[in-house]
């Protein structure tokens, strides 16, 4: 795996979620607060980043250890927030009497529109970049298989969360908080019709982020670092 600089990356994701709020004060906030729980979604996407941020710097100074479960734990508990903002294209359909005004589409669909793809396209890049974090660092030490293995099972979840979410409105925090309800939502989404629905986002998670992987991967040049095995194993410089 390539290894990125993720000071960069941090500074790259952070000017697209500013970049992203200021799009929304501007074009949709003008009129009302409606969508000001993107603000709040957003923030949600941001907290597995700063969970694999956290999991690779430790890694790097090789005093991961036992926090590795911890910090891999809660980065799954919070990695569904990321793929959930899409599922906020919802309320265009909710507000359909705002956009829609005898049989006419309103201006303001499109920027509302416009403004819901920029937060879901910000929430999906941090979330994808924390995947990728987490992946190399358990590239370097299960090796490039059981990655794929951690991709894959994370997918997964992902898109099990995702309609915990949105289908069944529990939080990721509810697991700790509210133990109760959370057995409760999970006996009630075991189903075909929400095994089907996890599935299919799940893998429309796997399509992304292998795209993105290769993209960063397969279809560079130089410039990459490589990791099997246990070990470490450099070709060429770093990049950095």
């Amino acid at each position: 795996m390539k290894e990125l600089n993720y000071g960069r990356v941090f500074v790259l994701l952070a000017g697209l979620s500013a970049a992203t709020i200021a799009v929304y004060r501007i074009v949709a906030a003008r009129t009302d607060n409606y969508y000001d729980f993107l603000l709040w979604n957003l923030f949600l996407a941001w907290v597995p980043f700063l969970f694999s941020m956290a999991a690779h710097e430790l890694d790097k100074r090789r005093s991961l250890g036992l926090l590795a479960l911890p910090l891999g734990i809660a980065w799954l508990l919070f990695f569904p927030n990321a793929p959930y903002l899409m599922t906020d294209l919802l309320h265009l359909t909710i507000r359909k009497s705002v956009y829609i005004v005898n049989g006419e589409v309103q201006s303001r669909f499109w920027y509302d529109l416009m403004v819901l793809l920029l937060f879901t396209w910000s929430g999906w890049l941090t979330g994808f970049f924390s995947l990728y974090q987490f992946q190399n660092v358990i590239c370097r030490k299960r090796g490039q298989l059981f990655s794929w293995i951690f991709v894959l099972a994370a997918c997964a979840l992902g898109g099990y969360g995702v309609l915990l979410g949105r289908v069944y409105r529990l939080n990721s925090w509810d697991v700790l908080t509210d133990r109760h309800q959370l057995i409760k939502l999970v006996g009630e989404s075991l189903n075909r019709q929400s095994l089907y629905f996890s599935l299919f986002i799940a893998l429309v998670l796997l399509v992304i982020y292998a795209t993105l992987y290769f993209l960063m991967n397969g279809a560079s040049g130089g410039g990459a670092r490589a990791y099997s095995g246990g070990g470490r194993k450099s070709s060429g410089r770093s990049g950095r």
